[in-house]
Formats: C-alpha cells, sequence, structure tokens
C-alpha cells in the first residue's frame, strides 16, 4: 500500500509543482480593484473566451509555472474574465480589449497602466509583465499622471509627458488629452518635424473638427510636409483618413454627440465616399446600439427587422439546409457555406442586438418570434441553438425548455469538436443555478 501511495505521489508532484502558478481571484472586478488596492498592488486582467485555443495555452503552460506564480504574488492580483459572459462584455468595452488572450494591466484607482496581448513564451510574457509593474512603480506612470491632470492640465511640459506615457503604455481613447496639448502647446511649430511625428505618433486618436485635424489639412502636401511625411510616419499618414472615419465615429458615440457623426459623414464624402441614404441609417444604427440609445435603436431598426424576417421562407431555407448537410455528411459536397446559414445568422444578430434594448412585453414577444425563425432554418446547429436558448431563458417564461435545448446544443457541439462547447456548458450551469445570462 505504500509503495503504491509513492508511486501515485510521485506521479502527481510534477502536476503539484507546476499548479503553483498565478493564483486568479475568484470575486467580482470591483473586489478584485479592491483588493489591488489596498495592497498596493496592480490588478492584472486576463480577458479570455471558452473558445479561445491560444488563452486556453496561456492557462495551461504559462500561467502554472512557478516562477511566473512567484512574482505575480509579489506584485500583483490576477483577474480571469470572459469576455463574453458576466461582466465581461462591460469590462472589455470599458477597457479596450480586442484580441484574446487580451492582458490589462490598472492601477488601484482605476486607470490603465500598460496592456498587451496574445499567447507567446513565458520569457516574452514576464518581459511584458515586467514593464508593466516599472511602469506602475514610476512616479511618472499612467495612473499617477491622471491624477495630478486636472490640477496641472495648463502646464505644458506635463501634459506632454503624459500624452508621451500614454502612449508608451499602450493606452487608448486618449484623444481630449491629445487635442488639449494641441491648443495649449507653444514649443512646437505647426510645419515642423517635431509636429509631423507627434501626429503621426498618435494617429489613432486624430478626429474630424479638432485641432489635429486643423494643422493637417493646414499642412498635408506643403513643401515643409513633404520633407517629413516619409519612411517611418508615411504610413500613418496614408492610412490616416480611414481612420479619422473610424476614430471620429468611435469618438460620437462616446461623446453622444451626433455633430460629431454627421461631421464624419461629410468629411466622408468629401473624400470620395458615396453615402445615401441608406447607408445613412445603417450609420446612425451602428451609433445607436453602441451608445446605448436603445429607444431610438429600436425605433430605427424594428420595422426593417420585422418586414425583413416574416419575409423569411423558413421552411425552404431549412429543407435547403438539411440538404446542405446531408451532402456535406455524404462527402458529395465540401466548403460550401449555403444561404440558409447566412440568412439564419442573419437574423440572429440583428435579434441579439435588439435584445440588448428589451423593454417591454411586446419587445420580448417579438425577439423570441424572430429568433425562432433563425432556429427553424439551421436545426442541429450548437451556436444558433445556444443563442435561442440564451434568449427564451431571458424573455419567456420557459426556462425549462430552454434548458433542454442548451443541453441538446452541448452535445451536438461536443460530438462535432465544436470550440464554444466549454461556453454552452457554462451557460447551463448558470442557468440551472437560477443565475442570470447576458448577452454578448
Amino acid at each position: 500500500m505504500k509503495k503504491t501511495y509513492s508511486i501515485v505521489l510521485l506521479m502527481v508532484f510534477p502536476i503539484l509543482l507546476m499548479a503553483q502558478g498565478i493564483k486568479f481571484e475568484h470575486g467580482s472586478f470591483n473586489e478584485a480593484l479592491k483588493k489591488a488596492k489596498a495592497e498596493n498592488k496592480l490588478l492584472f486582467i486576463d480577458g479570455y473566451a471558452v473558445w479561445c485555443g491560444p488563452c486556453k495555452k496561456m492557462a495551461t503552460t504559462v500561467f502554472l509555472e512557478k516562477e511566473v506564480g512567484q512574482y505575480f504574488d509579489k506584485n500583483l492580483i490576477a483577474l480571469k474574465v470572459d469576455v463574453e459572459r458576466g461582466e465581461g462584455p462591460a469590462l472589455k468595452r470599458k477597457y479596450g480589449i480586442t484580441g484574446l488572450p487580451g492582458y490589462v494591466f490598472i492601477d488601484g484607482d482605476g486607470n490603465v497602466v500598460y496592456r498587451f496581448n496574445s499567447a507567446m513564451p513565458t520569457a516574452k510574457f514576464m518581459e511584458e509583465v515586467k514593464l508593466a509593474v516599472s511602469y506602475a512603480k514610476d512616479p511618472n506612470s499612467v495612473g499617477r499622471l491622471a491624477e495630478r491632470y486636472e490640477s496641472k492640465k495648463n502646464d505644458e511640459k506635463f501634459v506632454r509627458s503624459y500624452l508621451d506615457r500614454l502612449k508608451e503604455s499602450k493606452s487608448t481613447n486618449y484623444t481630449d488629452v491629445l487635442e488639449y496639448y494641441l491648443n495649449i502647446q507653444k514649443s512646437i511649430d505647426e510645419t515642423s518635424k517635431e509636429m509631423v511625428v507627434l501626429l503621426a505618433d498618435h494617429s489613432n486618436e486624430i478626429v474630424f473638427g479638432g485641432k489635429a485635424d486643423k494643422i493637417i489639412q493646414n499642412n498635408l502636401g506643403s513643401d515643409a510636409w513633404k520633407l517629413y511625411v516619409r519612411k517611418d510616419v508615411r504610413e500613418a499618414f496614408q492610412k490616416l483618413k480611414k481612420n479619422m472615419i473610424e476614430n471620429t465615429t468611435d469618438y460620437a458615440v462616446a461623446k453622444k454627440d451626433t455633430t460629431l457623426l454627421e461631421l464624419t459623414i461629410d468629411r466622408a464624402i468629401q473624400s470620395g465616399v458615396k453615402v445615401d441614404e441608406m447607408q445613412r441609417k445603417r450609420i446612425y444604427t451602428f451609433y445607436y446600439l453602441q451608445a446605448g440609445e436603445g429607444s431610438k435603436y429600436k425605433a430605427l431598426v424594428h420595422n426593417d427587422n420585422d418586414t425583413y424576417i416574416n419575409s423569411i421562407d423558413a421552411k425552404s431555407l431549412r429543407n435547403q439546409y438539411i440538404e446542405w448537410k446531408k451532402n456535406t455528411n455524404d462527402g458529395k459536397i465540401k466548403g460550401i457555406t449555403p444561404h440558409a446559414d447566412r440568412i439564419s445568422n442573419e437574423i440572429s444578430y440583428m435579434t441579439q442586438n435588439y435584445a440588448r434594448f428589451a423593454e417591454t412585453d411586446q419587445d420580448k414577444k417579438d425577439i423570441i418570434r424572430w429568433m425562432k425563425v433563425s432556429y427553424d432554418i439551421m436545426p442541429g446547429n450548437s451556436t444558433i441553438m445556444s443563442s435561442y436558448a440564451n434568449l427564451l431563458y431571458l424573455f419567456s417564461n420557459n426556462k425549462a425548455e430552454a434548458i433542454a435545448i442548451k443541453e441538446e446544443a452541448y452535445q451536438i457541439a461536443l460530438n462535432s469538436d465544436d470550440k464554444n462547447a466549454d461556453g454552452i456548458k457554462t451557460d447551463i450551469e448558470t442557468m440551472k443555478a437560477g443565475k442570470t445570462i447576458y448577452l454578448k
């Protein structure tokens, strides 16, 4: 018996050693942030999705290493955030998590100190982590400069320092700081190389109608700037028009300012982009959706959604899908996506967007009716089934049916090695516990 126990222990021992990695918190974001502030540490957010292969790779390799865990214990509080569930979608938007895995380092006051993303070897990961920690300890870190910004915002040298550190830390959404600096600075000539480099460095923060835009309009193409818009800075200026359309649209959403949106449309037209009434409607649909202006969004899209979905011949598309699936399984066709797939996913997308603003009983009835069409078109599709189950769970009294559909979707995903299987399983556990399911 002792010999057997010793053999088992020897087998398990390497695993125990590996398990001494990063210790992640199990509470909410606010609880983890409070703990980070109390212990004077950074909060490390590991933004992941259950289907993300690189996320799983980091979780089962680098994050389990003993030396990584020891460094984190000393310097950081760590929190895993599923960007598609719970409070994850809101944190993803707030802290600009884009690529997955996405890592964000936040000080105790909620300021982003540093960010990076993607799976990588341990040495590279720790190099980035230590850079984040060094920024946080720096008396001129982004967080500390942010605390002093309001009281020192008329100090040109200070604001420039803050601007440079925002760029170094890979921060986003600091257009207001860039604009403020350009309006108060007196040390850089607008025709100079330094100005060209400054604007190229912060090109992702330049918006239409601002000071940076005026400087560019006055100087781009001039003899002075022709000397400087070359080599390393040329690429930034080549992408500038497209970037400014995107930047200003996002800025308009952040400010909830439709005048900025109209300016973006006007400038896009001036640059040769054709914008008809249908495209304008799409732009405003996107704006209201992203700005969270639910009543305006619903008023704009409801009738179009209803007319489009009512026009769908779900039975015919379902038969086409079943035939396609049979032929695919028999090996008769490969690599062709059926028309039914596009229609079903299109309905699912518009329905789930609308569901973000569901308030009335009629809203809920419409959402279930619309999503049922998507569900009917593609029988046995685990993704559509899972989405339909979520909406049933949230907006009907058929919670038992929602769980049953979800369980069926899980089995289908599991048997087909679908990357969404783990996420569906998590949703089932949430539903059975009577907790809230959050839409993406």
